[in-house]
């Protein structure tokens, strides 16, 4: 035989050889992980997701390339390595020497709101020659994100809302609480006996009252309806889900206001959360930090699937016997079985607004092309 034909042999076997090796070392010792700076953000702001990645063995690693399915609201600025299809498939490509570890950092413009599970990952290792390949599926627990949706301007609202926090702002200078007392005051012509202050009046030696702060309704639920008509059938049409998409940034702002103006305040809906498929949205009113990023990472989280029709919701308030409280439905629709069900609550003591969503919201397509 000649010296090529041993020469070829060799080379066969060795790229054999060094295939199965590759094949069963190739994952032992080595770790990827893949985080983000920030789990929960609004919408049209950034992050910051890193992978790292660890060959803690003497085999060096010819290439390993990276793969994973992201949502194409996640808009990932250029970067050296990175190759992304469709805004869909994102994959890169390492080369890991001994003892190596490798970190990249991508930042991400998050262009809607959403909950998205950027935790699945696939590595897929190869040999020298390219021969065979081995992947694995890799999960990181600490790349779960949610986009809140946006707070609107106040011209950005519809004029329901407008009118109904107007309404509200009025309301608290107009009735006063009798619990909240926020001082003492001499006694004027019209005060209520039952203000008399008999203890300060006494020290004085003249009559004292207590005087109060303002208040309206200490609740505030906002229901929110996805149901584009009455008993709808079939997908939602683009300019429904651009309505929707405003109504959930309008239950936001207000959620917001309302936490901001120290008022309770809770979330009724009959859609379905992607993250927890099997819940059904029914946030009770409360005032604290904690109570906001619920309602935001729900509305993150919110599907366009019903799981109950919006009449069943709203009869769940009058089974939970909701009263003195502010209620705002959303939606963009409006009939007689609705407002006998608001009548309903009204007589409950509690106000209903209908708040409709006619307006359209972020052109999204425009705003992924403008990044």
């Amino acid at each position: 035989m000649t010296a090529a034909v041993w020469l070829i042999l060799i080379v066969g076997v060795f790229a054999l050889l060094q295939s199965r090796y590759y094949s069963k070392v190739s994952f032992k010792k080595l770790s990827y992980t893949r985080t983000v700076s920030k789990s929960a953000l609004f919408e049209g702001e950034n992050l910051e997701l890193v992978e790292e990645i660890s060959n803690r063995k003497l085999t060096p690693l010819p290439w390993l390339r990276v793969e994973s399915k992201l949502s194409p609201w996640l808009r990932f600025r250029s970067q050296e390595n990175l190759e992304i299809l469709d805004d869909r498939f994102h994959r890169s490509v390492f080369y890991l020497r001994p003892y190596s570890r490798i970190v990249r950092r991508y930042s991400v413009k998050c262009l809607r709101r959403g909950w998205f599970d950027l935790s699945v990952t696939t590595l897929t290792v190869g040999d020298l020659f390219g021969l065979s390949t081995v992947s694995r599926e890799i999960r990181c627990d600490g790349a779960k994100l949610f986009v809140y949706p946006s707070i609107l301007g106040p011209d950005e609202l519809p004029d329901e809302a407008l009118r109904w926090q107007g309404d509200v702002s009025v309301k608290r200078w107009i009735f006063p609480d009798p619990i909240l007392i926020n001082g003492i005051r001499g006694y004027q012509r019209g005060d209520s006996r039952k203000d008399i202050h008999w203890k300060a009046s006494a020290r004085s030696g003249s009559l004292q009252v207590k005087t109060h702060d303002y208040t309206v309704f200490p609740k505030l639920l906002l229901v929110f309806n996805i149901e584009p008509e009455d008993n709808f059938w079939g997908q939602l049409s683009a300019r429904d889900m651009e309505e929707m998409e405003y109504g959930i940034r309008v239950v936001a702002t207000l959620a917001n206001w309302a936490i901001v103006n120290n008022m309770e305040v809770g979330l009724f809906s009959n859609a379905s959360v992607s993250y927890a498929p099997d819940m059904t949205i029914g946030i009770e009113p409360a005032c604290n930090a904690s109570q906001l990023h619920h309602i935001l990472e729900t509305l993150s989280g919110l599907e366009f699937k019903e799981k109950e029709s919006v009449y069943r919701t709203l009869e769940h308030l009058l089974e939970n016997d909701t009263s003195e409280t502010d209620i705002l439905v959303f939606s963009t629709f409006w009939n007689d079985s609705l407002e006998s069900r608001a009548e309903a609550l009204r007589r409950k003591g509690n106000s209903v607004t209908h708040i409709a969503l006619r307006k359209e919201a972020i052109d999204f397509e425009a705003a992924a092309d403008a990044v």
